[in-house]
């Protein structure tokens, strides 16, 4: 606004060097008082002076203390006739000083609008900022209240329990996820202790019970002067039974809580899986079973003796319950990402409901009652998975039954 007061009152001024040009100063004098009588003083001022400062014409009285444009409170310069503040241009035509004014009271009223603009619109955006807040804390607490409450629950023993997790992935929802995912581990740990242990209490009350009524038995035999040899070998074959089951359920205990991986290498997957094969191929032929294995030479990370049992334990599994004349394959694949080691074989497979549970320690196949061993194999093939950062999956197929282990590929190989 300034910018466009200033350039009326330039071309203004340029008319009147004009007229100064081709009149003279009468001309010139004539000129301000037409123009003076034609506009209201509040919106318009000029004023004429001559070499001694003498007012030739106009209400100005004063020459302002400048030259160009400037603003100035008009009632100064007229002596209080007129007031106001009016932007000016002192300009020279030779000896005459000519001054042509505008009205600059819309320019502060415009300021002040602006100002009073620019207030209301902070204040707005202030009671809006705190209004959004306020929502957001309210619904942060409404978050944490939640949280808090599905934390009680669980407790209070209800394992089930999960955080609610929303659709719009924030940091309250990515932290749930998170926290539902260890509750979920936490639950299966806890449920799996609970297994583990009714399942030792039975597994070795049977040997134990063995093994007492083959010493009263052999008690017997010796009050009877017979030959109780039989009987105690059958009670130490059964204390050989709890010796083992106590040993892999150590092994089990220390592969699930091992956390040291000084021992980890590069390891041949095709040499820890052929050996694994050599060492059963007998048990295999006995069950006239073929035993083979195939796919390429991949490299992982990982502890060789984890490994070299987390194989043995999935083919002797095969082995054991692929049934007879069954054909095994072990087939090891990599690609861009990992490197998979994958038991098949022509058996019955299992159960759907079984996928899940028959990794748990001491969970067997209704099929598999007969068959010796406690149902810890695949226990420590899924803890030893863990350690590795594998990914363990089983699956029915068209053809029989399959094992996978999915390996993290190595970053350098």
């Amino acid at each position: 606004m300034r910018e466009d007061l200033q350039a009326l009152i330039r071309v203004e001024t340029e008319l009147l060097k004009q007229i100064y040009r081709d009149e003279g100063t009468t001309g010139l004098v004539s000129a301000i008082d037409t123009l003076g009588k034609q506009s209201r003083s509040t919106d318009r001022v000029y004023g004429l002076f001559d070499e001694r400062n003498l007012n030739l014409t106009g209400p100005i009285s004063a020459q302002p203390d400048f030259i160009g444009f400037g603003t100035r409170d008009l009632s100064v310069l007229t002596g209080g006739r007129i007031a106001g503040l009016f932007v000016l241009q002192v300009d020279h035509f030779d000896a005459l000083t000519v001054i042509v004014g505008r009205n600059g009271d819309m320019i502060a009223h415009a300021r002040k609008r602006l100002l009073f603009g620019l207030v209301s619109f902070g204040i707005l955006l202030g009671a809006a900022t705190l209004t959004l807040g306020l929502w957001a804390a309210r619904r942060s607490q409404v978050r944490l209240n939640d949280m808090e409450a599905a934390l009680r629950d669980i407790s209070t023993g209800q394992l089930d329990r999960r955080l609610p997790v929303g659709s719009k992935n924030d940091q309250f929802d990515r932290v749930s996820a998170r926290m539902n995912a260890n509750l979920a581990q936490l639950e299966r740990l806890v449920s799996s202790v609970k297994t583990t242990a009714s399942a030792i209490a039975h597994d070795l009350k049977t040997p134990l019970s063995h093994a007492q009524i083959a010493m009263h038995q052999a008690a017997d035999a010796v009050t009877a002067n017979e030959l109780a040899s039989s009987k105690i070998a059958d009670a130490l074959a059964e204390t050989d039974r709890l010796n083992t089951l106590f040993e892999t359920i150590l092994r089990l205990s220390s592969i699930q809580n091992a956390k040291d991986r000084r021992n980890f290498c590069n390891v041949s997957l095709w040499d820890v899986t052929d050996n694994a094969i050599s060492f059963l191929a007998p048990m295999a032929e006995e069950n006239g079973q073929t035993l083979k294995l195939c796919g390429v030479e991949a490299q992982i990370d990982a502890d060789p003796d984890m490994i070299q049992q987390a194989v043995i334990n999935l083919v002797q599994n095969a082995v054991v319950h692929a049934g007879t004349g069954a054909s095994i394959d072990a087939v090891i694949a990599s690609d861009t990402d990992a490197v998979s080691l994958i038991i098949k074989d022509t058996g019955p497979g299992i159960l759907e409901v079984s996928k899940e549970t028959i990794l748990e320690p001491f969970a067997r196949g209704a099929s598999d009652r007969g068959t010796p061993g406690h149902g810890l194999g695949l226990a420590i093939v899924r803890a030893i998975s863990e350690l590795h950062d594998a990914q363990i999956s089983l699956d029915n197929t068209s053809t029989g039954f399959e094992v996978s282990l999915r390996f993290p590929i190595l970053k350098n190989s």
